[in-house]
């Protein structure tokens, strides 16, 4: 079984299109499983008024964005044993962790339109995951 890690954000524009990279590798013969991953990105605010409020009291490990729910209907749609997770903490750091805990085979994210210099360093998510990992990553075009 080949297993893919579909790290999927809300920004993206086109999330069936980070499905249809999954489904090309599936209708090219192989026997694949995906697992989708989105990341609550960890954060603090302090205001004079409000005190302090942390990631930790809104994140809902339940609450899938529109798009992880549309990437995943996609791939199972498309005969694809998936399941979705989310996480909370560093975006890049759980998406690694995650390839890691679940063994992935391939590891898709998502890539938006950008400019010369963007082009150049990608996103900083996409950047530290693929100058981190130690499987392939492959990055696909969401708008």
């Amino acid at each position: 079984m080949y297993h893919v890690l579909v790290a999927a954000d809300t920004e993206m524009e086109e999330p069936e299109k980070l499905a249809a990279t999954v489904t090309e590798i599936h209708d090219a013969g192989a026997d694949v499983e995906a697992t989708v991953i989105n990341v609550f990105e960890s954060f603090e605010v302090t205001g004079a008024e409000s005190g302090t409020v942390d990631s930790d009291d809104v994140f809902d490990p339940e609450a899938f964005p529109d798009t992880v729910v549309a990437v995943r209907d996609a791939l199972h749609a498309a005969g694809i044993d998936t399941s979705a997770v989310r996480r909370h903490g560093d975006v890049a750091e759980e998406i690694l962790a995650a390839a890691d805990e679940f063994d992935a085979d391939l590891v898709v994210l998502g890539g938006r339109k950008r400019s010369p210099v963007g082009k150049a360093l990608f996103g900083s998510v996409a950047q530290t995951v693929l100058l981190e990992a130690d499987r392939p990553v492959m990055v696909a075009r969401t708008e």
